[in-house]
């Protein structure tokens, strides 16, 4: 019996076979089972009630962006399938109910979460597949980049410096995730066990790189979470814009390695088994929502990322569109819509 009543789950469970790739079977989708599966491994149990909190909170902003029909019949493992986050979501719920601690806001129980991307002016073929590129900013930059090509790259490290810019601040050189404390064991080397009293800190580094970001689909709130943002430029043609780009940084980045990927989110209190860190590939998956598509340049030779680097592609008008911001306090005569 279930402690907890779960959402408003989707209708629709990933192809038989897709499941059982994955060694699982139709139990891995149903709440009852996550709650087994939790009280087996209760991998939050020593988490402080403020950072539960702000994790709770965190699943449900990326819910309400990332839960939709054709996420929902991806297999439960991915952090893009809908499946994934109300696992996520229930089983965080379990962990306040298991500690008789309220709730940050409540639940929405009578919620039918689906992402329709509405007013989108391109989507992609599937969830990451990035082959149609979005870059959310100020009217001025975006128009840059559209007519002139004028992109800017940045040091990795100086994300760090964001204070008020929570969507974008991130130690982007260094990765943490956590081992439950409760089942881990340390030991000296004579095998005398240290007692463990919260949860162990694992951290991945690596040196700084330069990155350019974008995003894999459409969203009209995030231009609510980047600060200034009022414009979109969308690159549909994503192969031939990677191509400038590497070509505009052979000179400046000569013996760099360049390479563009789509982000990989990960949980850092519940890792997935043979799962691997990048801290320039993956990010912490309270910024999942943000289907982030990176650009990066990773030093081969001992080089330092220093200041910001222009890059000058060329008139991106025959790879791109720009679209403004639709406000609902919008004037008549207003611009609004493509570009021409």
């Amino acid at each position: 019996m279930q402690r907890i009543p779960s959402l408003r789950l989707p209708q629709c469970l990933p192809h038989e076979e897709a499941i059982r790739s994955f060694g699982d079977n139709l139990h891995g989708y149903e709440p009852d089972f996550w709650e087994f599966q939790y009280q087996c491994y209760r991998y939050l149990e020593r988490v402080p009630d403020a950072l539960l909190a702000v994790r709770y909170e965190d699943i449900l902003r990326n819910m309400r962006a990332l839960v939709s029909r054709d996420r929902d019949i991806i297999p439960i493992q991915s952090f893009l399938s809908s499946w994934y986050w109300f696992r996520k979501e229930h089983q965080t719920r379990l962990e306040f109910s298991l500690r008789n601690v309220d709730l940050p806001i409540r639940p929405p129980t009578d919620v039918v979460f689906d992402n329709l991307a509405s007013g989108a002016p391109a989507r992609p073929a599937h969830p990451n597949a990035g082959d149609v590129l979005f870059r959310y900013d100020r009217k001025t930059h975006i128009e840059r980049i559209a007519d002139d090509g004028l992109i800017r790259i940045r040091p990795a490290s100086g994300f760090n410096s964001l204070e008020n810019d929570r969507a974008r601040q991130d130690d982007e050189c260094k990765k943490k995730a956590f081992l439950p404390g409760a089942h881990t064991r340390i030991s000296t080397r004579e095998g005398i066990d240290i007692p463990v009293l919260g949860d162990v800190e694992k951290t991945v580094s690596m040196p700084d790189y330069y990155v350019f970001c974008m995003t894999c689909d459409w969203d009209e709130s995030l231009f609510s979470e980047f600060d200034g943002a009022d414009s979109c430029i969308v690159i549909k043609g994503v192969e031939e814009f990677a191509q400038r780009i590497e070509h505009a940084t052979a000179d400046q980045l000569p013996s760099w390695y360049f390479h563009h990927n789509p982000v990989e989110y990960f949980d850092p209190y519940e890792r997935i088994k043979n799962e691997y860190l990048n801290a320039g590939m993956c990010k912490d998956f309270r910024f999942a929502y943000q289907r982030e598509y990176r650009f990066l340049w990773f030093p081969q030779n001992g080089e330092v990322a220093d200041g910001f680097k222009f890059l000058s592609l060329g008139s991106l008008r025959d790879l791109a569109e720009v679209h403004y911001r639709v406000r609902s306090d919008a004037q008549p005569g207003s611009q609004h819509g493509p570009c021409a």
